[in-house]
């Protein structure tokens, strides 16, 4: 494979310039490699434009003000600071089942929701619950009893815990993101 100052100097003009004369070939040696430096951080740039890459996660979290204060102080591995900060970008608008449950897949939790109707009549039966009052603006997200999050090769970063538990970025994410009208309740294990 030939290297990019060999290529420089194929370009230049057979018989007025020899590629190998000292001057002009050390001028060529040093343009290759002001390209190769150039194409690398272009290359580094290009991978930071995209969050889940992990590069400039320092940047994404300070645009978008991440860690979230009620996270704050709480051990996140690198995989889970990538997942903040694409589920704040795709957090960006909704207020629909399927939205909310999809922003939790995207931080890593697999959850359901519930929401609750108020008893009316020729519909509720002997032994339903009412549901009155505020109920109609509760939803219950249902999620397992601890997420346990292991450190993978690849995807944890040096000094990053080995295990993680708890459901708190969820908590804090979803609270954040609810419909200001609405009541969140969030209920662990068998519901």
């Amino acid at each position: 494979m030939t290297t990019l100052a060999d290529q420089l100097r194929l370009l230049l003009p057979p018989v007025s310039y020899s590629g190998n004369a000292p001057y002009l070939s050390a001028t060529i040696e040093a343009e290759a490699n002001a390209m190769n430096l150039a194409d690398a951080q272009a290359s580094r740039v290009y991978s930071a434009i995209f969050p889940d890459s992990g590069e400039g996660l320092a940047d994404w979290e300070r645009v978008l003000a991440l860690p979230d204060p009620c996270v704050a102080g709480i051990a996140r591995t690198v995989g889970q600071r990538v997942q903040a900060v694409v589920s704040k970008l795709q957090g960006r608008a909704g207020q629909s089942k399927g939205f909310f449950i999809a922003l939790a897949k995207a931080m890593g939790y697999d959850i359901t929701i519930t929401t609750f109707q108020p008893a009316r009549a020729g519909l509720a039966r002997a032994g339903d619950p009412i549901n009155g009052g505020d109920w109609s603006f509760t939803w219950r997200v249902n999620a397992p009893a601890v997420t346990v999050t292991h450190a993978r090769a690849g995807a944890t970063g040096a000094g990053d815990p080995l295990t993680i538990w708890g459901n708190r970025a969820l908590e804090c994410r979803l609270s954040q993101m609810k419909p200001a009208e609405s009541i969140l309740l969030f209920g662990y294990g068998g519901n």
